[in-house]
């Protein structure tokens, strides 16, 4: 029994497409279904159903595939134990983070983390949540950062810090010089969006849903994919927003925007790391996830 058919079926199973595992494998299409063929061929039973759109294991396919993530699990777990007896933990860790923990809370934690661990090369990708997840999936980044928890069946989310959103509107914006407002004080009002998938839009609709307020009562004033394009458009006088405080209090600070305070809402909300749930972490991964952990 080769393992890369394993590997290969394990990753067809959890992508649930071949030309998704062939590219994340890096192997082209025809060998991925070779690979799947030679494994059914040497159990004599069908693992996976072709006659449906998308790939769907058999009841012996799912079988096969609880016991072939232990056996690749232990393999790679005993490779990786061993490989740090020997060499301590180096190589290459790629890290993908939504906006806000990309920009303002990983760079702190990486320099920290590779001050310990000087041997492991680390890069950081900044992009939009639904894109970090994708990526996740496909192994092409070891560790995600995100604003909002993953609900999928194999990423694993835990909180590792706390974050406030904010209010935020042009400075001579009428609203703008209350001291405090209400959430049914922005019905009608013009709002500037991040993209439907960011973690911040999705934790304030769900926060002023649940005080009450529908967010298509609110004018949407545009969306935009990064935080600091909404800064500028409410500093143009777009509308007001919803940002991290980390964005806002540096805007502030220049003068372009105006926090207001928002009462009886908590905006408040964890940030995530998100990894593979069911996939061992690299060596420099797992000792990132610890160090974070730790701290």
């Amino acid at each position: 029994m080769n393992l890369s058919y394993l590997e290969t079926f394990i990753t067809v199973a959890r992508l649930q497409s071949f030309s998704l595992a062939a590219k994340a494998l890096n192997l082209t299409q025809p060998a991925v279904s070779k690979h799947i063929a030679l494994l059914e061929n040497h159990y004599g039973i069908k693992l996976i159903d072709r006659s449906s759109r998308r790939v769907e294991l058999t009841e012996a396919g799912e079988t096969l595939l609880r016991y072939a993530q232990q056996v690749v699990d232990t393999l790679q777990a005993a490779e990786a134990k061993l490989h740090s007896f020997a060499i301590g933990v180096r190589g290459k860790l790629v890290i993908g983070a939504s906006t806000i923990p990309g920009h303002y809370v990983m760079p702190g934690l990486i320099s920290t983390y590779q001050r310990r661990y000087p041997h492991v090369k680390t890069y950081l990708e900044v992009s939009g949540t639904g894109h970090i997840v994708a990526r996740l999936l496909e192994g092409a980044i070891s560790i995600g950062a995100v604003g909002a928890p993953v609900e999928h069946p194999h990423i694993a989310s835990q909180p590792f810090a706390v974050d406030e959103i904010v209010l935020i509107a042009p400075p001579q914006y009428r609203l703008a010089q209350k001291t405090s407002l209400e959430p049914s004080d922005l019905v009608g009002e013009r709002i500037v969006w991040r993209e439907k998938t960011s973690g911040t839009r999705q934790v304030v609709e769900t926060k002023l849903a649940e005080a009450g307020i529908n967010p298509r009562d609110l004018q949407n004033a545009g969306e935009f994919g990064s935080t600091e394009a909404v800064v500028a458009a409410v500093s143009a006088g777009a509308g007001m927003s919803f940002v991290s405080r980390y964005a806002a209090e540096r805007a502030a600070r220049d003068g372009r925007v105006q926090i207001v305070p928002l009462e009886n809402v908590s905006l408040e909300r964890p940030l995530y790391l998100i990894y593979p749930r069911e996939r061992l972490l690299s060596p420099p991964a797992q000792a990132f996830l610890n160090f974070v952990q730790s701290r």
